[in-house]
């Protein structure tokens, strides 16, 4: 089922923090990676689900980290966060770190905080997941939007969610801008289209296109029963190839939790991508 404009948009947090944080024109790139509707429904669904331990993968500058941080400040109860980035450093100014605005907001704004909240940079969700541990509710999934992408994620965590946990996409559009810098970035629409699960959009009345960039699904069991629709989504053709040690993390965490039949469709996803880059690059030479 879809739910259509079931999320009370909720604007303020984002104009809380943002107006505390330090403006440069860096920064400011930083700032507009989600516009104010995206944020305005992440904020909503933080406040309607209510999470007390919520994961947040793909941090880029940190914006985003600090909203959601405002956000669960203002619900006024205890909370534990994670929020996981391969890059170490802002991949728009190597000069700072991964989320470094969320960092400032943590050492200048907050104050004394309700909850805990622990960056995990420089390494890609398999390699962290079981530190960081089970009853995760709620999950932001905005990495790079290519395949194999976010698509690997999933799979990824969902063993670590309670039951009737929520996971927020971004960027479930993003290949319908009218750019080729765009065309591939499909791997969130791939993943949204793909999992089983109760979903949530809010239509957006003032853009050009009512179809929202952002769209959230409530995990059930009937999520994990049809998790296969999931993985055999990773056979379109991928993007980029992830390092082996990335790949084989992965397939490595999907076997504790998997059958072996999916973890095989994963493995000659790799194998078909391998060969098809090693393909294309033979062919440009």
């Amino acid at each position: 089922m879809i739910h259509i404009n079931a999320v009370p948009l909720d604007f303020e947090p984002r104009r809380k923090i943002l107006s505390q944080l330090p403006k440069t024109a860096d920064i400011h790139t930083a700032l507009t990676l989600m516009t104010e509707f995206d944020m305005a429904f992440l904020c909503g669904a933080l406040k309607t689900f209510r999470p007390k331990k919520v994961l947040e993968i793909g941090v880029a500058g940190g914006a985003t980290t600090a909203i959601i941080l405002q956000t669960l400040e203002d619900l006024g109860e205890p909370y534990e966060m994670h929020s996981v980035d391969v890059a170490e450093k802002f991949y728009s100014d190597n000069s700072k770190p991964s989320g470094f605005l969320a960092m400032f907001a943590k050492e200048k704004v907050f104050g004394e905080m309700r909850g805990t909240h622990e960056f995990h940079l420089g390494k890609f969700l398999a390699q962290v997941i079981d530190e960081i541990g089970g009853d995760i509710d709620f999950v932001v999934l905005d990495t790079v939007h290519k395949l194999p992408g976010e698509v690997l994620d999933l799979p990824a965590v969902l063993p670590y969610l309670k039951a009737g946990s929520v996971v927020v996409l971004h960027d479930v559009r993003l290949h319908q801008i009218n750019s080729d810098r765009y065309r591939e970035c499909f791997s969130n629409a791939a993943l949204f289209s793909s999992v089983t699960a109760e979903k949530f959009l809010n239509f957006d009345e003032r853009a050009p296109f009512r179809y929202p960039n952002i769209g959230a699904f409530r995990v059930s069991k009937q999520t994990v029963d049809h998790i296969d629709n999931v993985f055999l989504s990773l056979i379109l053709p991928w993007h980029y190839l992830p390092p082996k040690e990335e790949l084989v993390a992965y397939l490595q965490l999907y076997r504790r939790f998997y059958p072996a039949a999916l973890c095989e469709i994963f493995q000659e996803a790799i194998n078909m991508n391998v060969y098809n880059f090693a393909l294309a690059q033979r062919k440009n030479n």
